[in-house]
This record gives C-alpha cells, sequence and structure tokens, in this order.
C-alpha cells in the first residue's frame, strides 16, 4: 500500500507548473520593483535637470531680478518638478557671479522652492565664487548659476538605487544686461 502510494505520487505531474512558478516568483518580483525604482531614479535625474535648465533660463532673460519675480521663479520649479515633490525633498540656488579685477565673485544668491537645507557649491555672496572649468566670466560681465538639489528616496528596493542626493548646474549668461542685479 505504501509503496503503490509514493509510485502514484512520483509519476504525478500536476503540481509541477505550480512549484516551479512559485520558486520564480520572488526573482520576478525583485526584477519588477528594481526596473520601476530604475525608471523612477532617471525621471527624477530628467526632471531636477530640467528644473535647473528652465529656471536658469528665464533668470537669464530678465533685466534684474526682484524678490516677487524669484519667488515666481520657485514657484515654477515646483510646478516643474512633479510629481516628484520639490518642496519637501529639494532646494533650488540661484546665484549671479560677476567677473571683477581679482577673478569672479558672488555678487547676490537666493535660495527656494524647498525646505531642503543646503549649501551653494559656487559660494556665498560678497565671497569669491568656485565655478568649472570652462566658465570663463569677464571683467564688468556675469554669469548666473542655478543649483538644483533634490534627496531620492528610493520606493522599493533600497540596494538597486540608494538614498542620494541629486545634484544639477545650469549656467547662462544674462541676455538683456552685462550684469544681472538682484533688486531685493
Amino acid at each position: 500500500m505504501k509503496g503503490r502510494l509514493l509510485r502514484r505520487l512520483r509519476g504525478d505531474q500536476r503540481g509541477g507548473a505550480m512549484i516551479e512558478f512559485a520558486a520564480a516568483l520572488p526573482v520576478f518580483v525583485l526584477l519588477l520593483m528594481g526596473g520601476f525604482e530604475f525608471a523612477r531614479f532617471a525621471m527624477v535625474n530628467q526632471k531636477v535637470a530640467r528644473v535647473g535648465g528652465l529656471v536658469n533660463d528665464y533668470v537669464a532673460q530678465a533685466n534684474s531680478m526682484d524678490t516677487a519675480q524669484i519667488t515666481d521663479m520657485f514657484a515654477a520649479a515646483q510646478q516643474i518638478a512633479r510629481p516628484f515633490d520639490l518642496t519637501v525633498q529639494g532646494a533650488v540656488v540661484i546665484t549671479t557671479v560677476q567677473g571683477t579685477g581679482s577673478g569672479p565673485q558672488v555678487l547676490w544668491q537666493q535660495s527656494g522652492a524647498g525646505s531642503l537645507t543646503v549649501n551653494s557649491t559656487i559660494g556665498a555672496p560678497g565671497g569669491p565664487a568656485t565655478l568649472p572649468v570652462g566658465i570663463v566670466v569677464d571683467l564688468n560681465e556675469s554669469v548666473v548659476v542655478t543649483e538644483v538639489f533634490f534627496d531620492y528616496q528610493p520606493v522599493f528596493v533600497g540596494s538597486v538605487v540608494p538614498d542620494s542626493q541629486l545634484y544639477y548646474q545650469s549656467f547662462n549668461r544674462p541676455r538683456s544686461a552685462q550684469i544681472l542685479q538682484f533688486n531685493g
């Protein structure tokens, strides 16, 4: 009786597909979540770059900037970043660098669009500016720099894309004035 039962179970193939599916399911779910996380990370990177480029372009088109215009720029940055929440996870820093006889100096700087506490990599107002190689600011000219910071936190799989702070810089020369002033 016992031998016959074992022979019958050994020859039964009905549950084989279910067992194979159960073994493959964790791998499939992990690949699916990893693909989602990687695509989300790429989208956030694109949004951060778009925020930096567009805000910088708008600021560079102005003759001068005031507090109301800067507030509008930060509000636009929040809308451009949607569906990602720049107000909680990010910040935008707009800086104008002026060429002086002693080298480039930070003329003015405004931070906003989010509650993330960050320091500009360009420098502080009134101090020397640290610009990347190839960005030259001639005497009595200026360049507008927009920096975007975003704290990325994965939804599912932290080992595929870990927590990280995304950073993007955009540079433009002012179009309507040699030196973009801040009247605020």
